[in-house]
């Protein structure tokens, strides 16, 4: 019996945020199936375009998802607490790319510099990377496949697939070597 009631417990927690998602990702102008949302983060993005099996956790921190610029999310995204997407030009994020909690993504740098422009550029994030908790991806940055971002890592220049980087400014650590069929630069069991 306490099989059952465990069961029971979980496909009621999962339909909650399954039912969340829902209600909470409607103002996307398209949203796979099966988006989850754990705690209340707040996307409130203006031109949202979410995939498949989208996550979204927040907890105790803020997960902020915003801004009037074009925002692509491709399917099996995780975004944890804390993560800051913002774009007033574009940001996309690829399919099966993992952000870990406070990273930062954001396409422009809201301010001048010297009586410079503000900087605006898009950023990339390609198919199967991890992005490591409070790394910071800079406007203008492209991040290839499958690409691994160190906890903490700050991106100002494009990094090449299959590669981790590291530091600030972030720069190449080392050439990620997978085995045949690995689409993705994490694990999750």
């Amino acid at each position: 019996m306490s099989k059952r009631l465990d069961d029971a417990r979980w496909w009621y927690a999962y339909g909650k945020q399954r039912a969340n998602a829902e209600w909470r990702l409607r103002g996307a102008k398209s949203l796979g199936a099966q988006a989850t949302i754990l705690g209340d983060p707040r996307v409130d993005a203006t031109d949202i375009e979410i995939g498949d099996h989208f996550k979204i956790w927040s907890g105790h921190r803020k997960t902020l998802v915003t801004g009037w610029g074009r925002i692509r999310i491709g399917d099996r995204v995780f975004i944890n607490s804390g993560v800051v997407v913002m774009s007033v030009l574009e940001v996309t994020i690829g399919n099966d790319v993992a952000i870990a909690n406070e990273a930062y993504l954001m396409d422009t740098d809201s301010h001048g510099v010297e009586g410079r422009p503000v900087k605006n550029a898009p950023v990339r994030i390609g198919d199967g990377t991890w992005i490591g908790a409070r790394a910071i991806i800079l406007p203008g940055v492209t991040i290839g496949r499958r690409c691994l971002v160190a906890a903490g890592a700050v991106v100002s220049r494009d990094v090449p697939d299959d590669t981790l980087v590291a530091g600030n400014p972030a720069h190449v650590v080392r050439e990620l070597v997978y085995p045949d069929g690995v689409t993705r630069a994490w694990h999750d069991g």
